[in-house]
């Protein structure tokens, strides 16, 4: 998609739209910038409509037509997609797949750049059949749609027409997406326990950290915000890890006025964020050149790791005691400057993803002694994984638009999009 000059888009509009983190991630990975604020404009250019192009269907056909199968599995890391060229044809544009668990799923849509309405796409059983629904947003509004159960839903938006805070707002509904009600984001000292934690950009330095109820549709929302810069939210993490914030504790003026973050760090809430829990490693330790700084893995909240990259080379750091000491691991290998993906199988193998893009050139390691050793293994879904009711899901999104489902973390299918 194209990259626009938003260069004087004003700073109400910047924090306005909050998109997946990997949309941001993989954009910012191929700019390479380094600035919050150019992380930021990256989700505005989102926000403008810019998505992924997907092929085109007769308009008199209905609905969605099934799409599942192995025979529409796609390779794991697809080359780069051709898109259509604006006005040559019907155009679809859609948001990051969204699982509610292994059977539900939803896709955010809409055909065309501007002032059409805003869609969804869901399905019931894995992929077999699905069903069409319109968002109650305007039909120029910016729309993150997230799935925070089965049948329950949130979607932040905003009208680009007043792309300011006071436009921002959220719609929930819990019987998958047949009735939707506007709701406020209360203020809470701690998130409840249960409630589904989303990640959002930016980061939970700069707004602090929000939930949703599954059963309600209500909204929580911390009152204070990460200690943290540039921070992110360890989003995959179970429930019973805990709430994981990975980022840096200070920041200097780089080459070309470019802000160079320092102090590499993560922060774990055992109390829905009423307090926490700080760690700083002595390296750059970074998975990415854009927002937060190691990637956090763990399967138990106990073993954990933060695993980045440092001068080239991968680093991974682990812990036997739910983050409260940490020994630096002896396993290695080159990654040069590629962003990194990590998580703990429920084997206990700590499965790691050099490389999120075809550009990126990605590797897959594991490592089954602690990160004493890793070595190559199978290029394919895991390391980005995120649990859900019944199992792991993981999105192949930005590079294709379908999902990947897994009862146990360790094999794999596919459901592919609909064709819309």
């Amino acid at each position: 998609m194209p990259d626009l000059d938003f260069a004087g888009l004003n700073t109400a509009a910047q924090a306005a739209f909050k998109p997946h983190f990997e949309q941001v991630r993989a954009r910012a990975r191929r700019r390479r910038r380094t600035r919050i604020a150019a992380a930021v404009v990256a989700a505005a250019v989102v926000a403008t409509g810019s998505g992924i192009a997907v092929a085109a269907r007769p308009a008199e056909e209905p609905a969605p037509a099934p799409a599942f199968g192995p025979d529409r599995t796609p390779e794991f890391m697809p080359g780069p997609q051709p898109t259509l060229t604006p006005g040559a044809g019907r155009e679809v544009l859609t948001g990051r797949p969204a699982a509610g668990d292994l059977d539900h799923l939803y896709l955010r849509y809409h055909e065309c750049r501007t002032g059409c309405p805003v869609r969804f796409a869901a399905t019931d059983d894995r992929g077999r059949s699905w069903r069409t629904g319109r968002l109650p947003v305007p039909d120029d509004a910016m729309v993150d749609l997230r799935a925070v159960g089965p049948r329950a839903l949130a979607a932040w938006y905003a009208s680009r027409s007043a792309p300011d805070s006071r436009s921002a707002a959220w719609t929930t509904s819990t019987d998958g997406g047949a009735t939707w009600r506007q709701v406020t984001v209360r203020r809470v000292a701690a998130l409840p326990a249960g409630w589904r934690v989303l990640a959002q950009v930016p980061g939970p330095d700069h707004d602090p950290l929000l939930a949703v109820d599954p059963a309600t549709g209500e909204i929580a929302q911390l009152t204070k915000r990460s200690t943290l810069l540039n921070a992110a939210y360890a989003d995959g993490l179970p429930a019973s890890a805990g709430l994981w914030v990975s980022g840096w504790t200070g920041s200097r003026d780089g080459k070309g006025g470019r802000t160079v973050w320092t102090g590499s760090a993560v922060e774990v809430s055992r109390d829905g964020g009423r307090t926490w829990q700080r760690h700083e490693f002595p390296d750059h330790l970074t998975a990415t050149d854009d927002v937060g700084g190691a990637a956090v893995a763990t399967y138990d909240g106990r073993t954990v790791y933060a695993v980045g990259r440092v001068t080239g080379k991968l680093v991974i750091w682990r812990s036997a005691d739910g983050g409260t000491t940490w020994q630096r691991a002896a396993g290695t290998t080159d990654v040069a400057d590629r962003t990194i993906r990590a998580a703990v199988r429920p084997d206990g193998v700590l499965l790691i993803q050099a490389g999120i893009s075809a550009a990126e050139k990605p590797v897959m390691l594991a490592s089954t002694d602690g990160g004493r050793t890793v070595r190559p293994t199978t290029l394919g879904p895991g390391a980005d994984a995120r649990p859900v009711p019944g199992g792991y899901v993981q999105t192949g999104w930005p590079e294709s638009k379908g999902t990947w489902l897994s009862a146990d973390g360790l094999t794999w299918s596919w459901v592919a999009p609909p064709e819309l």
